[in-house]
């Protein structure tokens, strides 16, 4: 329960003292829904943080060293290169002291970003384990503390099917929610219809989706894209 006394806590933890000046800790918000950014934004300058808000890499990248954040805030995926993650390996590569927090609809760091792992030191938050503000300041805390282990609240274990996926599995599941056919996503990712066939196949196995026939299952599958990741537009 989130009381008085924790917002205020919080909100104390989120300054320090430096040469006699209170100071704002600094949040960098990259995140390209803007209702998610917005709502993030809000949260953190209610606990006394400094922010600044992007909904891209790109913007971000431009505005850092200027803002000079403590902690990177940023969604995986972001509409358009670079992604989250490449960002905050940039990042941390220009400033390693950088606490990095992914909150991320994917159900794990490993279906976020397949097996390339984040920067040392990242907290991985699952959007929907969010559920007061304590946890992101937690998440926050644990990346601005050398002694703390960065927090991980993936998704819960039933929480999502695609927590099971791979990362070219979600990418097939995306395609399929486009309601693309298997000719079209082989040409869209430079492979043979027989490979693709190869991969929903298994895909479909990995979900445990089962049904009528291959135009049933296929609306199933779109279906358990569009419950994890809400419905994708098509870019192209």
């Amino acid at each position: 329960m989130v009381t008085e006394d924790n917002q205020r806590e919080a909100a104390g933890a989120s300054r320090e003292v430096q040469h006699g000046v209170d100071y704002r800790r600094r949040v960098l918000i990259v995140e390209d829904d803007a209702f998610t950014r917005t709502l993030l934004a809000e949260l953190l300058q209610a606990h006394g943080f400094e922010t600044a808000e992007h909904a891209s890499a790109l913007g971000a990248l431009r505005e850092f060293e200027e803002f000079d954040p403590d902690v990177l805030v940023v969604d995986i995926q972001l509409g358009e290169p670079p992604n989250g993650a490449q960002l905050a390996y940039a990042l941390h590569a220009r400033a390693p002291y950088l606490g990095i927090v992914v909150v991320s609809q994917y159900p794990s760091p490993a279906t976020a970003v397949g097996a390339s792992p984040l920067p040392p030191g990242t907290a991985f938050v699952h959007k929907n384990r969010i559920e007061s503000a304590n946890v992101l300041l937690d998440a926050i805390e644990s990346v601005l503390d050398d002694r703390v282990t960065p927090a991980l609240l993936v998704a819960e274990r039933d929480g999502s099917v695609l927590a099971r996926c791979s990362v070219t599995q979600i990418e097939i599941l995306r395609l399929i929610a486009l309601g693309y056919s298997n000719e079209r996503i082989a040409r869209e990712r430079g492979t043979t219809v027989r490979a693709v066939e190869q991969i929903v196949h298994r895909t479909y196995v990995r979900l445990g989706l089962d049904g009528d026939g291959e135009s049933s299952v296929r609306v199933l599958a779109a279906r358990a894209y569009a419950a994890a990741f809400g419905s994708p537009t098509d870019e192209l």
